[in-house]
């Protein structure tokens, strides 16, 4: 009896094996089949200049945290998900205790190391202080940036408020200025609310045609949001940076963002995949058709890669922290948006393994 019981639990053994082999191979299959494509940088430094000035004491939207709380949070979740693609990064403040010209380095500008840029993130002070000198803060980033080759990227943290100096010109003629002598997109992180502040924010934001602004809550939980500035998909050869391979596009409703349930089974099988090569990660690219405001459909994009994530997260056991989302609205068609077909194919979210031996 007992040797009976040994062979059956080992047939069972051998059958859960084969069947277990079967369903990678069949993921596999599905991945190594799919469009290879390539990540490519957009830019290729960045830095983070962030406010440390008594203003972002302020709680954020009657929570307990404060400002300074969220700004490292959002800088956490995001190192937390950013593929290393060969940048130069650094980690400044823009309130440097009494100084009127220098900022404060916490990173100085060199090759990011997501440890290491995770680990200065969570040494950065929380405690808020002194005046905000933005336009001092600017002017030196122009030293920083004269070291640099290539786009560099600011994500500018900022409320829009400054202790006026009345011998530099407005933050918004330093950034254009600073734009004029370097290669620079500005990603302005928007916690303002009053309209002298936005004006502000908004002086910045436009100072390059690949400038931007987004607000503190869309961030808080999203941090995608600054992903597209660095890098984008493209089946362009030759590919430089990060090969990937496409499993599937998971295609969308006119402006939804609801994850249909014909897709879970190859959202699973992806998920079988990264389970069997723990090297690897996923880059889910959102895009929509090109009705509505570019504005609106950026976000519409980022919500239909967020519900694919929430998915493979929940349901499918992935670690949230090998997921990277971006957003591109609707900037990346791969069909015409004159007819109906067209525009269902470019409401999609692109899966893109990559790491893949």
């Amino acid at each position: 009896m007992r040797i009976r019981r040994v062979v059956f639990a080992l047939l069972w053994a051998i059958v859960f094996a084969l069947a277990t082999t079967d369903l990678v191979l069949a993921a596999s299959a599905m991945v190594d089949g799919g469009e290879e494509v390539c990540l490519v940088r957009r830019a290729d430094n960045f830095l983070i200049l962030y406010d440390r000035s008594g203003s972002m004491a302020e709680k954020h939207n009657g929570t307990i945290m404060t400002k300074m709380q969220g700004e490292r949070k959002i800088l956490l979740e995001k190192n937390a998900t950013l593929p290393d693609m060969n940048w130069q990064a650094g980690i400044y403040s823009f309130t440097p205790a009494g100084e009127l010209t220098n900022l404060v380095e916490y990173y100085p500008m060199q090759q990011y190391d997501k440890k290491k840029f995770s680990w200065t993130l969570i040494k950065m002070p929380l405690e808020p202080k002194g005046p905000t000198m933005l336009q001092a803060g600017l002017l030196k980033l122009d030293d920083v940036l004269s070291g640099l080759n290539g786009r560099t990227v600011v994500f500018l943290f900022t409320d829009g408020q400054h202790t006026p100096v009345d011998a530099f010109p407005a933050p918004g003629a330093i950034a254009r200025n600073i734009a004029k002598k370097h290669d620079v997109c500005y990603g302005v992180i928007n916690t303002g609310t009053k309209s002298q502040e936005l004006a502000t924010i908004a002086s910045i934001a436009s100072a390059t045609p690949c400038s931007y602004s987004v607000g503190f809550d869309t961030l808080l939980g999203n941090p995608e949001w600054m992903t597209n500035a660095l890098f984008e998909v493209t089946d362009q050869s030759p590919c430089g940076d990060i090969i990937g391979h496409v499993f599937q596009n998971i295609h969308f409703d006119f402006d939804k963002d609801y994850l249909k349930p014909e897709y879970y089974q190859s959202l699973n099988d992806a998920a079988a995949v990264l389970r069997e090569n723990p090297q690897t990660q996923i880059v889910l690219a959102g895009h929509t058709d090109s009705i509505g405001t570019k504005q609106y459909n950026m976000g519409l994009s980022h919500r239909r890669a967020a519900a694919v994530r929430d998915y493979l997260v929940n349901s499918a056991g992935v670690a949230k922290e090998r997921i990277t989302l971006s957003g591109f609205g609707f900037s990346e068609p791969i069909a015409t948006n004159k007819t109906s077909e067209g525009r269902a194919l470019n409401r999609r979210v692109q899966g893109i393994i990559t790491g893949l031996k």
